[in-house]
């Protein structure tokens, strides 16, 4: 009867024991309940030839996290033949909670894109012309303060070739965020003023000068022409048509969900401190969202593979792109990608803690987004190393 006993508990330990190790990470497939990830993946199939490749990637994401010192992550992948989405370390250094695949991030300047949507389907509207002077659609008490504001375009706003000056590398601007509470958030009026005295980067339209400062004119352009704030154009444009429920605007709109905590070497002493209760210009039109790699990817799927975001004339304007002479190219509101993602579009951020990336391969019909709680990695090869696995490479 002992004997009996023990292998019986021998076996139970032993199913216990593959179930947690294959929780942090889901495989879409024919026999995953919906329950676990949501209707619009589970909806998803994977071919049997595919199914293996769960524990691999489920275990590449865990060795990133333990070699790379990062908190905690989650990876997104799908292709034509289904979609993985998985989640590894932990959310919280301080009360170690599990990193979750529902769990929200940070998403940094991932949320231009979101913005260029709501200009572009402002342009849809003809509220807004891409290649008539900002001067024409920003506030008139602003306008005057921006040089060359008679001369820049929307356009070129949008694809970082106005040359204006960044508010982000002023001084002044990083002092005050020094003793800015989180209870305080920062308007785009209070933010752009800590341009007005600097000189521009160059003449409009004349190099690609990556500016955060661009987006901030952009969100003012936007709550002028919409008499709304931008979270509320974003809520209406794109979240609520795409039915995206656990995206928004951080410090603006109410927290969704649970939200991982942001890490970085903030004291160049190479340990991890967190941002939870830094604000230094959270929720602002260059990087306000927050959001999940659920959400994050039926917002590329429209975007960029069903193109129902978008008019087509539209999408063809926001794929135009500029380069800067180094494989790098910059449409409106889109990044292309050099290597190690050669040939991919989407868009990356760094900020606040985080590190995401969002990125589609077309030639591959395959799409990768990358969510991690620590700003100091290199989140483009941590996606290039997902995608070796999906490519047997």
């Amino acid at each position: 009867m002992n004997l009996k006993f023990l292998a019986f508990s021998k076996i139970l330990f032993a199913i216990v024991f593959v179930i947690s190790l294959s929780f942090a990470g889901y495989l879409v497939g024919n026999n995953i309940s919906q329950r676990v990830i949501g209707k619009s993946l589970a909806k998803q199939v994977i071919s049997t030839s595919t199914v293996g490749k769960s524990s691999r990637l489920q275990t590449l994401l865990n060795e990133i996290v333990i070699e790379q010192k990062i908190p905690g992550a989650v990876m997104y992948i799908t292709t034509l033949k289904g979609s993985w989405l998985g989640a590894s370390g932990v959310n919280n250094l301080s009360t170690k909670t599990r990193m979750k695949p529902t769990d929200g991030f940070a998403i940094a300047s991932m949320s231009k894109t979101f913005l260029a949507v709501v200009v572009l389907k402002l342009v849809e509207q003809g509220k807004i012309q891409l290649d008539r002077a900002i001067a024409t659609y920003l506030p008139r008490d602003i306008s005057p303060h921006i040089i060359n504001s008679d001369k820049i375009t929307v356009r070129q706003l949008l694809n970082h070739t106005s040359g204006v000056a960044e508010y982000l590398d002023t001084k002044e601007f990083i002092q005050a965020t020094a003793k800015r509470s989180r209870s305080h958030p920062w308007t785009a009026r209070e933010a752009i003023q800590y341009m007005y005295q600097e000189q521009p980067k160059a003449n409009p339209g004349e190099k690609f000068i990556y500016t955060d400062c661009n987006y901030i004119l952009l969100e003012l352009i936007v709550e002028n022409i919409t008499r709304g704030t931008l979270a509320q154009a974003i809520r209406s444009q794109i979240l609520k048509p795409l039915g995206l429920k656990h995206t928004f605007t951080e410090l603006r709109e109410p927290t969704i969900g649970e939200v991982a905590t942001g890490y970085g070497d903030r004291n160049k002493d190479g340990k991890l401190d967190s941002y939870a209760k830094v604000n230094d210009g959270n929720g602002l039109g260059d990087g306000g969202l927050v959001s999940t790699a659920e959400d994050l990817a039926k917002f590329a799927k429209a975007l960029f593979v069903k193109k129902t975001l978008l008019s087509s004339n539209m999408i063809k304007e926001m794929l135009k792109f500029r380069d800067n002479g180094e494989g790098y190219s910059y449409g409106l509101g889109v990044e292309r990608f050099s290597s190690p993602l050669a040939k991919a579009i989407g868009h990356s951020g760094i900020a606040y803690g985080f590190a995401t990336l969002l990125a589609y391969l077309p030639n591959q019909n395959t799409t990768i987004i990358v969510l991690l709680n620590n700003q100091n990695v290199d989140i483009k090869s941590v996606a290039r190393t997902g995608l070796q696995v999906v490519e047997n490479k």
